[in-house]
């Protein structure tokens, strides 16, 4: 006979309810009592940390990649470009040479002059000397010592205003001096070192420019940078504007726009061109400027620089003019 059995019931489990633990951050929270929205400060502070991250990170990448450099800046960085201002003002003395090259609007040379300049920079100053060897051969040197400027045609002295003038040494201005060539030339010659002069104005320019103009140009092929110079009122008149590859910040091109005694400005564009480094510091050893016709209008080449030459201040005197007019 079968007998019905009973399932045995299995004892109950006896659960054992633990107090649920309060999480660390409920202390945290902070209650709204009018709309009970719950702020976990914990969670603000996150938002704030990641947030002021995102902040510098974007001020970080715009500071080094994404902003435009100041005109000062660009300046800084033309300066390094050409060998930086350390080296340029470790040198004491030095001498270059420049071949002017005058052509007619057909191409044809019609004079050609060379120069040798010689400077030497000291507590007293600077000093500056020229030789001009002329299309007759002739030589004339141009100076000055404590007793004031000199001047010598073959090795015999002579008037250095008048030598000046007819070697085409001076400007129109009342205020020049034998010495402007010298001065002139070493001042270009100083570009760009000598953009980081107290009262110099420096800002950057932009322009549109066409695919001929950027050929012309050279360089990178990139569209160069502007970079325009004015000066403090008590320092100069006088206004440039510089064509820089963006990759290499070499200056490519030189507007210079020179306000004379009368108020009149007389622009030139020059092309630069041929940079070579010499002693630590590049430059172009080839200015460049062109008739309208695209024609070479004239040119200054540059060559035999040597700024490591030993110069002694006698050197400059009128002394040793005949010893200078044989160099």
């Amino acid at each position: 006979m079968n007998q019905d059995i009973k399932p045995t019931k299995s004892p109950k489990k006896i659960e054992k309810h633990s107090e649920e633990e309060i999480p660390w951050w409920h202390n945290l929270n902070v209650k709204d009592l009018v709309n009970p929205i719950k702020i976990r400060r914990v969670q603000i502070l996150s938002a704030g940390v990641f947030l002021l991250a995102l902040i510098v990170g974007g001020m970080y990448v715009w500071e080094n990649y994404l902003r435009e450099p100041t005109g000062a800046e660009f300046v800084d960085e033309i300066v390094d470009a050409a060998g930086g201002l350390d080296t340029w003002y470790g040198i004491e003395n030095g001498q270059f040479t420049r071949t002017h090259n005058l052509y007619d609007d057909s191409g044809e040379l019609l004079k050609a002059s060379k120069e040798t300049f010689y400077f030497k920079r000291g507590e007293e100053g600077l000093k500056l000397q020229v030789k001009s060897v002329g299309s007759d051969n002739s030589e004339v040197v141009v100076g000055k010592d404590d007793e004031g400027f000199w001047a010598t045609k073959d090795s015999q002295a002579v008037d250095p205003r008048e030598a000046a003038e007819d070697e085409g040494m001076m400007c129109d201005s009342q205020f020049c001096d034998p010495q402007c060539a010298s001065t002139m030339a070493f001042f270009r010659f100083s570009m760009p070192f000598k953009l980081k002069d107290n009262g110099v104005n420096a800002s950057l320019a932009s322009t549109g420019f066409n695919i001929a103009e950027l050929n012309f140009l050279g360089g990178s092929g990139k569209e160069p940078t502007l970079l325009d110079i004015s000066y403090d009122p008590k320092v100069g008149k006088d206004k440039w504007r510089f064509y820089v590859d963006p990759q290499d910040k070499l200056i490519h091109k030189v507007e210079y726009y020179n306000k004379s005694d009368k108020g009149e400005t007389r622009p030139e564009e020059i092309y630069w061109t041929d940079h070579k480094t010499v002693d630590g510091i590049t430059f172009s050893h080839r200015w460049t400027r062109y008739w309208p016709n695209g024609k070479v209008m004239d040119e200054y080449v540059y060559s035999d620089v040597n700024l490591d030459n030993e110069l002694q201040d006698e050197f400059f005197n009128r002394s040793n003019s005949s010893v200078v007019a044989n160099r």
